[in-house]
């Protein structure tokens, strides 16, 4: 355990009045050949649970209720700290959710022997966040303290629902965490409150049928008015890594999607990487169903990216406009997006959050563009990796059961993700569904998926099985790579047309 935890445990220490709990005792408590305990350093997770066993049994307390108490003591004491890693315009919720990249920065990025606990978080709105919490050390009491912490720090009362736990016997813990008051400081709103942006709405696409910008409040954003040789027109909204801006290239003439890192993580070396992994990852790629990447830079210090600018719309907003669509168009979107799939396999890159958001229908002959590599892992270079091993990063939906198991990452992920897109547009239902995150992620472990043609009986049985075949739990009984993925749907649909 991190030597920060030693250090803020003898403060709490020092907070009890009690003679008994003094410093010295609980230090004589733990068997260690460590004269100090150093905050740079790190040291047995015993030692650090013996001296608050210690504590509470002073305090003549139970060991849960100490635990959640240094939490909320920990917390300001924290995020002192870590003050130069977090944005001032944040709320509670908003710095609960960038735990795991300030959790980067501080200790990860300077000792990376040091294992923090995996957390992973979706934000269901301005008011609500979901957090998975997974570790060995099955510390969940501590999280709830730190995350009341926060909460009074930032003057806000949250409430924690705590769904499934370790210490119950579930693989990880499950946290959703409500703002039941808003902030009484009168600072700077977060930004979730100065611009409403799905993120399920792709960044960069310009919907074919409007000239509006995505965000209905996009213009309370503060934007640049340049960004390298860019003149930027608007915002576009606002993703995990940064915010898109509508800019126009002088040279070409032409409009262009411009992603600029949102400043508060340029300084974070493992976020930074990430942002210019995704520039490099897709600049590698070109093929007609991935989107351009025009240039990478820097403004000020901060990265961007320049991306071409797409007319259309995402097959999630296509698919919710337009629900039952023909087996014909249905295949040809899975063969266009498995084209893609397989150039960027090509160039040993995996996708790894393929999703109907990520998938945009350009144009009107609704041609399939992959975007948002952000996620995206080099196969060849495990270096290159920035999350660490068995955390959940992406759409809990279209994960493969090797990502929500921890497993290796390859090709097969992405066609694990593509087979779920098909049986949902097919039959208008998720093959692994749950009441939350967790439930639907132990669905897509255990991996017994409905069989697609008793959902959708007039979908062609070669159609089902197949796709049954790319959504197997097993990789060893998926398609081995994208490209027979594209030359059996090609085989099916010469069948079809035979057919028909």
């Amino acid at each position: 355990m991190h030597g920060l935890i030693f250090f803020y445990i003898r403060k709490f220490a020092d907070t009890v009045s009690s003679d008994t709990a003094s410093w010295s005792v609980l230090r004589s408590t733990v068997a260690t050949s460590h004269e100090k305990y150093l905050p740079s350093g790190t040291y047995p997770d015993s030692e650090a649970i013996h001296l608050l066993e210690s504590l509470a049994a002073s305090a003549n307390e139970p060991l849960p209720s100490v635990i959640e108490k240094f939490g909320m003591f920990l917390a300001p004491q924290l995020l002192k700290v870590a003050g130069q890693y977090i944005d001032p315009d944040w709320s509670a919720l908003d710095l609960i959710e960038h735990t795991e990249s300030i959790m980067h920065s501080m200790i990860r990025s300077t000792n990376p022997g040091a294992e923090p606990p995996v957390l992973d978080t979706v934000r269901e709105s301005p008011s609500e966040l979901t957090i998975i919490y997974s570790s060995q050390r099955k510390l969940c009491i501590l999280a709830k303290g730190l995350i009341r912490g926060i909460g009074k720090h930032y003057g806000q009362e949250l409430t924690i629902d705590e769904t499934c736990c370790m210490h119950h016997g579930s693989p990880f813990c499950t946290l959703v965490v409500n703002t039941e008051k808003h902030d009484t400081h009168e600072e700077a709103a977060s930004l979730y409150d100065t611009i409403e942006f799905d993120e399920d709405d792709a960044e960069m696409v310009k919907d074919s049928s409007s000239q509006a910008v995505p965000s209905a409040q996009s213009h309370q954003l503060e934007h640049p008015s340049q960004i390298g040789s860019y003149k930027i027109l608007n915002d576009i909204g606002r993703g995990g890594m940064g915010k898109v801006f509508l800019g126009h290239d002088e040279q070409l003439q032409r409009e262009v999607a411009i992603k600029v890192m949102h400043s508060h993580r340029a300084h974070n070396q493992a976020a930074r990487k990430r942002f210019l992994n995704e520039s490099r990852a897709t600049a590698a790629i070109n093929h007609p169903h991935v989107v351009t990447i025009h240039q990478v830079g820097e403004h000020d210090g901060i990265p961007f990216i320049v991306m071409q600018r797409l007319e259309g719309c995402t097959l999630q907003k296509y698919c919710a406009e337009f629900s039952s669509l023909s087996v014909g168009e249905v295949l040809r979107i899975g063969r266009e997006v498995a084209l893609g799939l397989e150039a960027a396999h090509l160039h040993s890159l995996v996708h790894r959050d393929i999703k109907p958001a990520n998938i945009i229908l350009e144009g009107p002959k609704k041609h399939v563009k992959i975007i948002d590599f952000g996620l995206a892992l080099d196969t060849l270079e495990s270096s290159s990796k920035v999350t660490d091993d068995g955390s959940i990063v992406g759409t809990p939906a279209y994960m493969s059961p090797e990502r929500v198991n921890g497993d290796t990452i390859d090709a097969q992920s992405d066609i694990f993700s593509l087979g779920i897109i098909l049986y949902e547009m097919f039959s208008g239902k998720l093959p692994f569904e749950g009441e939350s995150i967790v439930t639907t992620l132990v669905a897509i472990a255990r991996g017994h998926a409905e069989p697609l043609h008793t959902i959708a009986p007039d979908i062609p049985p070669l159609v089902s099985s197949f796709i049954m075949q790319m959504i197997a739990p097993d990789k060893a009984d998926r398609p081995a790579t994208a490209s027979i993925v594209v030359k059996s749907i090609e085989e099916i649909e010469k069948q079809l047309n035979s057919d028909g």
